[in-house]
């Protein structure tokens, strides 16, 4: 039906594996354990109770051990006040059959940092989205998008959802970010159908700024399909707004045209920082 999650992960050891040495190459891969290392901020709800619960909290944990390949892996691996290097990640993954058919390949959706240090808050972890494909003589990769990185340490959300009720899912994902005074997530959705991300929305799942404001937006599956994916809409539920709070949380509805909040000069930076070191 749609507006359901059809489209579920790969389980398959071999292809999950596969898919992490296409994204990491000239690296050794195993898994370290079945359980969750990585540190994820607000798992229980904050302060303002918004909870930020972990997309990843079943997956398993690879060691993946070479050195950072891009510029954002060099400032991820390097501890901030001894200036030493790690070349050991720790990640989790989430990989999908493209849903335009086996040959478009798949879609990884990855979360990881380095163990054993510190680094700038601008780059506490990494959160990807990697399109891995068959070329004519091996698998390669055909696109790599980051997430937004500031004070980010864990994705809320990841799922595969037919939005428009064409058929073909589209890609939701929920990741969070931060700044002094501030945290919130992201909520975007990526059409998948022409065999390549292309973002379709941005903005915020959840936010909280100092006592300026607090909300929760929740995508509202039921009547974004009765626009057929031209507007996305949502469900917002307000906590508190210039230092007032709500005896009850005001619950209100919107929806946003396709292209809202997507930017394509800050996504063309981010990917600069994926860019393969010399």
């Amino acid at each position: 039906m749609s507006g359901e999650a059809r489209t579920q992960p790969v389980v398959d050891e071999a292809l999950r594996v596969a898919a992490l040495q296409i994204i990491f190459p000239d690296t050794q891969i195993s898994i370290t354990s079945r359980k969750k290392p990585l540190p994820v901020a607000h798992e229980t709800p904050t302060r303002d109770g918004i909870r930020y619960p972990d997309a990843f909290a079943l997956e398993s944990v690879y060691q993946v051990v070479g050195k950072p390949i891009n510029p954002i892996e060099a400032t991820a691996s390097e501890d901030v006040a001894s200036r030493t290097i790690s070349n050991t990640r720790r990640v989790q993954l989430k990989l999908f059959r493209w849903p335009t058919g086996t040959s478009a390949g798949f879609l990884a959706v990855l979360q990881y940092d380095f163990s054993g240090v510190n680094p700038a808050l601008c780059c506490a972890s990494i959160g990807r989205l990697a399109h891995v494909v068959k070329g004519a003589t091996r698998w390669e990769l055909r696109e790599d998008y980051l997430l937004r990185t500031s004070r980010h340490f864990g994705l809320q959300r990841i799922e595969l959802l037919d939005l428009t009720g064409d058929g073909v899912d589209e890609l939701v994902i929920e990741s969070d970010f931060g700044a002094p005074g501030t945290s919130g997530s992201s909520l975007q959705v990526f059409d998948l159908s022409h065999g390549r991300l292309e973002e379709l929305l941005n903005t915020n799942s959840r936010l909280e700024y100092e006592t300026e404001e607090g909300y929760t937006q929740a995508l509202d599956i039921s009547r974004t399909l009765q626009t057929h994916g031209q507007q996305f809409c949502v469900i917002k539920t307000t906590l508190f707004e210039k230092d007032h709070w709500f005896s009850r949380p005001r619950v209100t509805s919107r929806c946003y045209q396709r292209g809202d909040g997507v930017d394509a000069e800050d996504s063309k930076f981010r990917q600069q920082m994926l860019a393969p070191l010399p």
